[in-house]
């Protein structure tokens, strides 16, 4: 059994913070701890000698921040399961850190409610948001069912950046490339999110993934008349 574990990393610059996160995972039968870090340096180090399954990382360390350790690890390990674990409660860092391919963005303040179904859940291949950033939507609109309205209730503008929405691309990089302002497409989203009754950034990310195929067919055939127009 000890064989099928899977490793790793904890990176935290606050020692009490790191020893309780070894403490919690403890429990864990498949999982081993191999290495800890301080600093984001450090973290990016022993990730590119040790080599972990998985990394657990702060933001907010000396020197490079883990958003940048995250971008550094999976460009040179794809293959690598990072968890962002961090106080920093702003749907803009969870964006980020999911368009850089983060599994999971948990907040420090639930972490020991939660960490537990977040590996659950990426150990099963999805991607876990702590829940006090939007409740979960266990029943979304299912667009391959033959009298699924979900899609027909958008504008073609809202499906087109629901499209990007599933690309994980940031409001403003939305923005850039459809020649639109920041402040339009956070109406958008706005409007899309109470139209399909979804609370909170991460239900309209799941969403926009889950059926990412239907809403590129969507924009492929509305890019004529948008050109056009």
């Amino acid at each position: 059994m000890v064989e099928n574990k899977k490793t790793a990393l904890i990176a935290d610059d606050h020692p009490i913070f790191r020893q309780g996160m070894k403490q919690l995972l403890a429990g864990v039968d498949w999982l081993r701890i191999v290495a800890e870090a301080e600093s984001g340096e450090s973290a990016l180090a022993q990730i590119e000698y040790i080599k972990p399954d998985i990394a657990i990382l702060d933001i907010a360390m000396p020197g490079m921040d883990g958003l940048t350790v995250l971008e550094k690890a999976k460009n040179a390990q794809p293959e690598l399961v990072v968890i962002i674990v961090t106080s920093y409660d702003d749907s803009a860092y969870m964006e980020r850190a999911l368009e850089l391919g983060a599994s999971a963005y948990v907040l420090k303040d639930g972490a020991s409610e939660c960490m537990h179904l977040c590996l659950d859940a990426i150990n099963n291949g999805e991607v876990f948001i702590s829940p006090s950033l939007g409740k979960p939507a266990p029943q979304l609109p299912d667009l391959h069912s033959p009298d699924s309205q979900a899609l027909e209730v958008l504008t073609e503008m809202e499906r087109v950046v629901l499209s990007k929405v599933a690309e994980f691309k940031t409001s403003k990089e939305i923005a850039g490339e459809l020649n639109i302002s920041f402040r339009t497409v956070q109406n958008h989203r706005a409007n899309v999110a109470t139209k399909l009754d979804l609370h909170g950034s991460h239900q309209l990310v799941s969403f926009a993934r889950k059926h990412r195929s239907n809403l590129v067919r969507e924009e492929s055939r509305a890019a004529p008349s948008r050109h056009s127009g």
